[in-house]
């Protein structure tokens, strides 16, 4: 895929952020009250999932703290894909910077948008997918969040059927986006958890 922005630039756009250790529960802890929604990063072209467990309220407070406008969300959204690549491409451990991108990068393209304003009472009763499938039409990916209504941890069988219907609605909505009529299949191939401080 073609991207406009290095890693390095994409690392440092989220470094003014801050920490984004707050945001995540530990993954290795029980889960409790100060559970909040579990976002699925789901990427279709290597059918790898991320888990991002969030803790309660804190992807409204990012969702507060960033106002974002409209070209800055874009910019972070393509930096976000360049992080997503960067976290797969090194076998020897993922750069703090990176990681610290990844979850804010998600928790951006969540927070702001209306599935997360109608959902946001829910609470951990509500879960977050975002789908990365590449855009045939420009080489670049194209990022799909949408809430669903399941509890935590979706099994396979579940987010598969919940990510192939998001693709569907795609390509019925920007056929322009898939080369064929065909459409994209999602299968999970790999679950990562990419939690902890």
């Amino acid at each position: 895929m073609t991207d406009t922005i290095s890693v390095v630039a994409a690392r440092q756009l989220f470094a003014r952020y801050g920490d984004a250790a707050g945001l995540l529960l530990d993954a290795v802890g029980p889960v409790t009250a100060k559970a909040g929604p579990v976002i699925y990063v789901c990427d279709v072209i290597t059918g790898r999932v991320v888990l991002l467990e969030t803790v309660a309220n804190a992807l409204q407070q990012v969702s507060e703290q960033a106002n974002l406008d409209e070209a800055t969300y874009e910019r972070l959204r393509q930096a976000f894909c360049v992080l997503f690549d960067d976290l797969f491409a090194n076998q020897e451990g993922v750069h703090p910077d990176t990681r610290r991108g990844v979850i804010f990068g998600a928790s951006f393209c969540i927070s702001e948008t209306r599935g997360f304003n109608i959902t946001k009472h829910h609470g951990n009763g509500v879960q977050h997918a975002l789908v990365r499938y590449p855009n045939a039409a420009n080489k670049q990916y194209v990022l799909t969040p949408m809430p669903l209504f399941k509890s935590h941890p979706i099994p396979v069988d579940e987010l598969n059927a919940a990510v192939n219907h998001i693709l569907l609605s795609e390509q019925l909505n920007y056929p322009e986006r898939f080369v064929s009529q065909v459409a994209v299949g999602f299968k999970q191939r790999r679950r990562n958890v990419l939690s902890g401080k």
